[in-house]
């Protein structure tokens, strides 16, 4: 993690700092404890259409603040005020003081400390700071960028049109209690959507690909108007791609009664956020939501995985699963509580060794919080996952190339890509964008239209038994929960391989 003075300070803290302390000492007077979040995020984004509209919204602003409240006997509320000026501050608190007084008793309640309180700054300075620079330029190149780029895979009778999200943020926030906690982060992230449509008659097939990083749009597109060579290889990839889909077929039923393996490239690991990650989140095991963990604590399914499976949340890992304190697109140095980011190890060796925690979840259970509490502009903190991945030890599970994973695969499939996930108690489903057929352990070049792929929590991970290429938090995305969103990622090797059984299926429309 940087050094703390390395930070850069908030904009607007010389006023922000002496609101919250004030609100907070005037909070001091009603009640035990109180501690306030206030989050600030500048936002510039660029979206095209597939009729070719283009919108540019160089600048937008929004903020909000979370006041926690905590009384006697547990009782607790959190309220939410618009801006960090002390009168509304103060007059959030009363209305805060009343909802309180109805609350009901909850003895258990409470909050575990929070580490390394002296320290105040973290982060990483903007550059080329969307704030000070007009951002319209780079947001035009980009999407002239992805417009020249799909015009480049256009075929005889074949069409690729292109659609564009993209967005730069600097996000700030401010923690502070009635201890005397006092802590801020400024982070900079970039995030990039590309559809590309391959378009032929009545006829037409998508493929979708996403960045998202620490850092601003200028990782992905510098000032001369052209991709990052790597961006522009995995865009010119997925666009081939959606030609190609043109031409796929599903699988038959009995290529898919005959199936010995799947094997998942690292962008179709959602199954890790949705069907492994929320159940390990310790509110979701608490109120008996998850199939995986009791209420207590204790795992219902032992062991969840084979030897092999290893999970971690936190900051996104290098190619060996190391953490890297400022990286990944969930990535952040303190949670909403003022909790430092450390990581999580949710499985090792296929069996559940801990949770994800607030500063509520982790007092309950009496360990320390992990850096999972999170808000979204006033709302209540919640467990959130942050970069959730496979993050095998070394051995001979673990290979070079996808060629070697392959052999010994009779009938398999690779899938790429994810549409999105759903998840339940029991497990979760995605849409898969594409795929390619294994026989004999050898890829063919037989591609194979988007499917439904669906994991059952209690044993998917069991048959888990190969993993090919680094590791990556390659799975870049959105969660909604309570309805709040986060951004967050999914990945692991760039390849996993788990055998066929009961606990994994996929199908096809029709």
């Amino acid at each position: 993690m940087l050094n703390s003075h390395d930070a850069p300070v908030p904009r607007g803290d010389a006023a922000v700092r002496p609101a919250l302390e004030a609100a907070l000492r005037y909070a001091r007077t009603k009640v035990p404890y109180a501690d306030a979040l206030y989050e600030r995020v500048f936002k510039c984004e660029v979206h095209q259409l597939a009729s070719g509209q283009r919108m540019v919204k160089p600048a937008s602003v929004k903020g909000a603040v979370q006041i926690r409240l905590v009384g006697e006997g547990g009782r607790q509320v959190g309220v939410k005020a618009g801006d960090a000026g002390i009168e509304t501050l103060r007059a959030a608190i009363d209305r805060g003081l009343d909802a309180l007084a109805a609350e009901p008793a909850d003895p258990g309640f409470g909050l575990a400390a929070i580490p390394n309180p002296s320290r105040e700054r973290y982060g990483v300075a903007p550059t080329d700071d969307p704030r000070d620079v007009d951002p319209t330029p780079r947001l035009e190149a980009l999407a002239r960028a992805v417009d020249a780029l799909a015009a480049e895979g256009a075929t005889e009778g074949v069409r690729v049109v292109p659609e564009l999200w993209a967005w730069e943020q600097v996000e700030e926030k401010w923690v502070a209690d009635t201890d005397g906690i006092f802590k801020t982060q400024v982070m900079t992230i970039g995030f990039v959507q590309v559809v590309f449509r391959a378009v032929r008659g009545e006829v037409q097939a998508r493929t979708r690909v996403r960045f998202g990083e620490v850092g601003g749009l200028s990782q992905y597109i510098g000032s001369d108007g052209r991709f990052a060579p790597e961006v522009a290889r995995e865009l010119a990839a997925q666009r081939d791609v959606a030609v190609r889909l043109l031409d796929a077929r599903t699988m038959t039923a009995d290529e898919l009664a005959g199936l010995t393996h799947y094997v998942l490239h690292k962008s179709a690991l959602v199954f890790i956020h949705e069907g492994l990650g929320h159940p390990i989140e310790a509110d979701i095991v608490r109120s008996g939501n998850s199939a995986i963990v009791a209420p207590g604590g204790e795992a219902r399914v032992s062991p969840l995985g084979s030897s092999v499976v290893r999970i971690v949340d936190g900051s996104a890992p290098d190619g060996d699963g190391n953490p890297m304190a400022d990286r990944g697109f969930g990535t952040e140095f303190i949670d909403d509580e003022g909790v430092e980011v450390r990581s999580a190890e949710l499985v090792s060796g296929g069996h559940i060794v801990g949770m994800m925690h607030s500063r509520e979840t982790a007092h309950r259970y009496g360990v320390a919080p992990t850096g999972n509490g999170f808000s979204e502009l006033g709302d209540r903190r919640i467990v959130r996952m942050r970069n959730t991945v496979l993050c095998p030890e070394r051995g001979d599970h673990w290979v070079e190339s996808l060629d070697e994973l392959l052999r010994g695969v009779g009938l398999g499939v690779v899938l790429h890509g994810s549409l999105g996930g759903a998840v339940s108690k029991e497990g979760m489903s995605s849409s898969t964008q594409y795929g390619y057929l294994v026989r004999d352990g050898r890829l063919t070049g037989e591609i194979i239209l988007p499917g439904n792929f669906t994991a059952l929590t209690a044993g998917c991970l069991k048959s888990v038994d190969g993993y090919a290429g680094p590791v990556d938090s390659h799975g870049v995305g959105f969660c909604g929960k309570g309805s709040q969103l986060r951004r967050v990622t999914e990945g692991g090797p760039t390849f996993v391989r788990l055998g066929a059984s009961p606990w994994v299926n996929l199908t096809f429309e029709g």
